[in-house]
């Protein structure tokens, strides 16, 4: 199943898609003279500037809280047809009752507005803390429930106390893709993985210290979280270390859609502007999504 937000301009020759975005759009270091976003850019312009540069995004602010609607209508209308959201959901789901019993948090966060994205909706992220453990049998009514259409999203949203309203009824029915992150020790081992290849779902990999999962690829979608902190890249990446994940990335492309996000880990106590700009360098590299035409912007910051 390759990447239902895609188009064939930038698929490979066997219909995968490969694109490199951030973790947010929106971070205080990007406004510095010398960041990202240019003097001129609005707070209410950020999101479109960064779409005509970046092809993709990881939205944060859909875990932190349910977001509205109107919220994810603006989202869709600020952007080209190309650009794609990944949503990491709700908190509520993951963190504060993980799994058990969430049915109704499930219902409500896929009611709040994601699929209004329509065809620029990516895959949905669930990131679980590392006090969530594995229990096979938890887990494996999570998977089996998770929709995997519009359709059967309507209807899970229905079944569990949610409203379709007439909004929610039109959009036109497509595919959801999951990926899953996990922290937690215990998810490393064969039993975890089988079953994300049983459900057709990704495991997350990262360079995180807690991260359990090595390089494994569970289905034909890979979803990478890339911490990139100046406590772990002080210099920034050079053209080789941006070329060693690129040749990773074209290794994944020939079995699957690959969505790479630059992280900073420690944005709050030591922020870095760099991942916009490794995001575009690497992108670069790649091929396919680069910056709309006209889109003008610094090439680096080294």
């Amino acid at each position: 199943m390759s990447d239902p937000a895609a188009t064939v301009g930038d698929m490979t020759a066997n219909g995968f898609r490969a694109l490199v975005g951030t973790s947010s759009w929106t971070k205080p270091s990007w406004n510095k003279a010398d960041g990202f976003y240019q003097s001129d850019v609005s707070k209410a312009g950020e999101l479109r500037y960064f779409a005509d540069r970046i092809p993709t995004v990881e939205v944060n602010a859909t875990w932190h809280n349910l977001q509205r609607p109107a919220t994810y209508r603006r989202w869709h209308d600020q952007v080209h047809e190309r650009f794609v959201f990944s949503i990491k959901a709700w908190r509520g789901i993951t963190h504060e009752r993980p799994l058990r019993g969430s049915e109704r948090e499930v219902a409500m966060f896929l009611a709040s507005g994601p699929l209004l994205l329509r065809e620029k909706l990516g895959p949905i992220l669930w990131q679980f803390p590392k006090t969530f453990g594995f229990d096979s049998a938890v887990l494996e009514a999570f998977l089996a429930g998770l929709p995997r259409s519009v359709d059967e999203a309507r209807t899970f949203i229905a079944r569990h106390g949610g409203t379709v309203d007439a909004e929610l009824a039109a959009v036109p029915d497509r595919a959801l893709r999951h990926a899953i992150e996990v922290r937690n020790r215990g998810f490393a081992q064969p039993r975890y993985l089988e079953m994300l290849r049983e459900h057709d779902i990704a495991a997350v990999l990262t360079n995180f210290a807690d991260q359990p999962i090595a390089d494994v690829v569970t289905t034909d979608l890979v979803y990478v979280r890339f911490d990139d902190a100046l406590r772990l890249f002080p210099t920034g990446h050079s053209t080789a270390q941006l070329e060693e994940h690129a040749a990773r990335i074209r290794g994944w492309l020939e079995r699957a859609d690959v969505y790479f996000y630059f992280d900073d880990q420690d944005y709050r106590t030591n922020p870095t502007q760099r991942q916009p700009f490794d995001a575009i360098d690497l992108q670069r590299l790649i091929g396919g999504d680069g910056p709309v035409p006209g889109a003008g912007l610094q090439t680096s910051l080294w």
